[in-house]
């Protein structure tokens, strides 16, 4: 049996009220709706375009190029990451054995 733990949370996109149903917390689905809203109002006043269909689809557009260049730095801040734990684990490797080899030689 599917644990269903979905929440029905009421939002308004456009001028348009929505019943979306799932598994997050309202407050977040209405944080992800008024970001949805901010969007196609801000394509509405930039371009003046009336047909909401078409200002959901740039707003989608818009909305996927934020998530692919997050995406990207994201990555690129990974790659950073772990360029600078493997210079680390470097710098830990021939410390230790410096250490190893000043006590084989010490005779301890």
């Amino acid at each position: 049996m599917v644990d269903d733990k979905s929440n029905a949370t009421r939002v308004t996109i456009f001028g348009e009220t929505y019943s979306i149903r799932s598994q997050a917390e309202p407050a977040y689905t209405i944080r992800v709706a008024e970001h949805i809203d901010r969007t196609m109002q801000t394509i509405k006043n930039q371009i003046g375009m009336q047909d909401p269909l078409k200002i959901a689809i740039l707003a989608s557009m818009s909305i996927t190029d934020e998530l692919f260049q997050m995406r990207v730095t994201a990555d690129k801040k990974g790659e950073e990451l772990e360029e600078k734990c493997n210079s680390l684990l470097n710098l830990i490797d021939a410390y230790l054995e410096k250490q190893y080899a000043a006590e084989v030689l010490s005779g301890s």
